[in-house]
This record gives structure tokens, sequence and C-alpha cells, in this order.
């Protein structure tokens, strides 16, 4: 549950105490600026008469404010590869990019993406960011009080590159690499952090090494009609590759994908991450974000287990426009004997798509969620979150 600028989240509650970010800002002009798209030919070593697929740059200026940030500046793109007429089996790639720069100092840049090679033989996936934005900590915990929530400033950049192979029809084994380097700061006097015991409240360096496999029948990449996508890691993260923590940390994600007659998609997500040891608190699994329980804001809930369900039925009006209606359960615990039905949270909501690529139904979406609020004083979800989410692909 890695903080990613490109793929964050707006949470907008009754309150209105969370404004929307710049980097929201950044993708819609991004992606909806059309007089800024660019296209060039793929693969210049291709040489019949037949056009090759076009490869797609959407890039666009970014201006804007926010109470967090005052004026800021900066671009963002999102850059779309195509398969090759050499290898035409492969799936298209994609590489998203942002930077900008407030007036109150913050940086926020971010290079991220998805490479397939050779018929989809060889496949990887990378994130290098520099984070420096203030953020809202509720404590660890399924049942953190709203009300007690900190704000502190907090700085990171990461590395993480990840590559695997197939090694047999639809399963591909490979590694993953983390470094990451962090600074806490600005905590509240009396707050959280100086009252309590929290892993990783001073920052610093954490790295991991570990397995990555993929069982994936999808038949396409980034709106699949029909198939299965089952991933599993195992990452360890030990003083013996230079961290200051020493966790191992062990992801689950299962999907299948439905069609239901034309091109409408029936699809269910089963994801669960594992910590064991001491994960520092940025690391912990966070309940929320715009994949998992969107209508949270993510890390209003964190620990080191986290177990969540969801669905969503996704129905296309055109080749350039759909919208989606999901909903999903989940929890976090200290253990996995502490999960509980009391402690169960939910999401509801629903969303626009507008498939800026319509022949790969790669798309900017926006969504609507509602999460339950689980305070002490409020179980059973009487009190409620609402979530806005302006971002780019599906959530699975």
């Amino acid at each position: 549950m890695r903080p990613s600028p490109l793929n964050a989240v707006v949470l907008l509650n009754k309150m209105k105490i969370f404004r929307l970010p710049f980097y929201f800002v950044a993708i819609v002009f991004t992606l909806v600026n059309m007089p800024f798209h660019l296209s060039a030919q793929t693969d210049s070593l291709v040489t019949d008469s037949v056009e090759a697929p076009k490869r797609k740059l959407f890039a666009a200026p970014v201006v804007g404010y926010s109470p967090e940030t005052r004026i800021f500046f900066g671009a963002g793109a999102i850059y779309y590869l195509p398969p090759s007429k050499k290898y035409p089996a492969t799936s298209p790639s994609v590489v998203k990019a942002i930077f900008v720069y407030s007036q109150n100092k913050q940086i926020e840049s971010n290079i991220e993406g998805d490479a397939y090679f050779k018929n989809n033989l060889y496949r990887s996936n990378y994130l290098i960011s520099f984070y420096k934005f203030p953020a809202y900590f509720f404590g660890i915990g399924n049942y953190t009080i709203y009300d007690e929530k900190e704000k502190y400033d907090f700085d990171f950049f990461n590395i993480s590159l990840n590559a695997q192979r197939e090694i047999k029809e639809n399963i591909y084994g490979g590694v993953r690499t983390f470094f990451e380097t962090s600074k806490v700061y600005n905590t509240l006097e009396g707050g959280i952090f100086e009252t309590e015991q929290i892993p990783g409240e001073k920052g610093g360096i954490n790295t991991g090494l570990g397995l990555w496999f993929t069982y994936d029948t999808r038949d396409r990449i980034y709106f699949p009609l029909k198939g299965i996508f089952v991933d599993v890691t195992g990452v360890m993260h030990n003083g013996a590759l230079g961290s200051d923590y020493n966790y191992f940390e062990q992801t689950l994600e299962i999907s299948q994908f439905n069609k239901v007659m034309d091109d409408d998609v029936l699809a269910f997500n089963f994801y669960s991450e594992l910590l064991p040891g001491n994960p520092p608190f940025n690391r912990m699994a966070k309940l929320g974000g715009d994949s998992y329980m969107r209508g949270h804001y993510e890390g209003r809930y964190r620990d080191k287990y986290y177990l969540t369900l969801q669905s969503e039925y996704r129905i296309t009006f055109w080749k350039y426009f759909g919208i989606n209606i999901f909903g999903g359960i989940g929890e976090v615990a200290d253990e996995l004997s502490s999960f509980s039905l009391n402690g169960l949270h939910y999401s509801i909501g629903a969303g626009g798509r507008l498939f800026i690529v319509p022949e790969d139904k790669l798309s900017l979406r926006m969504d609507v969620a509602l999460g339950s609020r689980t305070d002490e004083e409020h179980l059973f979800g009487i009190k409620n979150e609402i979530g806005l989410y302006i971002t780019f692909r599906e959530a699975f």
C-alpha cells in the first residue's frame, strides 16, 4: 500500500476538512487537455507497408491552488505504447510522470509504469518518486477515533523495480525490490507520535527483496472482459539488506472478471496484506485509497494485517464512456485472530469512465464513494466519510 502521487485519493468529509490535493488537478489537466495530445509511429524497425500502431502522449501544464499548498505549478504526462508489429501479442505499456512545486515549497514528483516485452514473455513495473507533503495520522488499529487525528510532515524518496518472466503458460515468476528513505517532522506537541511508541516515527531507511508470482488469464490488461488474475508477493525487509526495519511483507490479490452481455463486466477482487514483524507506520497495511475500500482516507485505519473484498459492475455505454457501480468490505488488525464481523468497514459508490484509448479501454476515472466510520463511540458505521477519486485506470 505504498503512497503514490498519481494514484492518490481525495477525501471530502462532511466537515470539509480534506481538500483536493494538487496532483488530482494535474491528472485532470493531463488527460482531458486533448490539444496537447501527440502521436508518433511505434517501432521504427518495422519496414513493411502496413501502418504501425501509434504511440500516444497526453501532456499538459499544471497550475492551481489548494489550502495546503497555496499556488502550485508543474507538468504531467501519460505515455501509451502499443505493441509493435514484430510482437503483436504484447500488452500495451504505459508510463506516467508528474512534477509539481508549490508556494509552500512542497515538491511531488513521480515516474511510474508497466512494461511488457516479446509477446508478454517478460513484464515489469516500476515506481520512482519523491514526496514532500503534509498528511494526517489517525493512529494504529481498526477503531481509531477520527477527531484525534494529527497532522504531520512526511518526506520520502523511494524506488521499486520489479520484473517477471513467463515460466509456463499464464504463469509468471520474478523478483521485487524496494528502497526508501523517509523523514517525519513537525509532529504535534503532546500528540500521538510523542505520547505513543509508533514504529518509524522518526523515519529511516527501508529496503526489501523478495519473490513475485502471477497467474494471469485476462483477455486484456486495462479493462478485462473475462479471466482471472492472481498476484502473490513475499518481500523480506531486513537489517541484512540495510533496512532499519525487520518484517515480512506478504500480499495476495485475486481478481475475477465475468463478461455480461456485450461489453458489461461483473468483477470481483480479494486483497490481503500480512506484515508480521515491525513495519514502520507508513508501510503498514492501510485501509482506503483509490483502489481498495474507496470512500476511506488512505491510512484512516492501518495495522499489520489487512483483508478486503470488493465487487464492481462495469457498464459501457459507448466506446468512449462508461459507468461503474461498486461495493466492498474490509478490516485491519494487529494479528489474524483479531478479525471479527463487528469490525468490518464498508464501501459503496459509483463513477464514470472516459476511455482515452478506446481500443484498449484505457480510462480516466472519477469515482464517488461512501465509507463507514467506526470510531469507538460510533460502531457499526453510524458515521460515514465521502471520497472523491480522479485518477487513471481501473481500481483492479
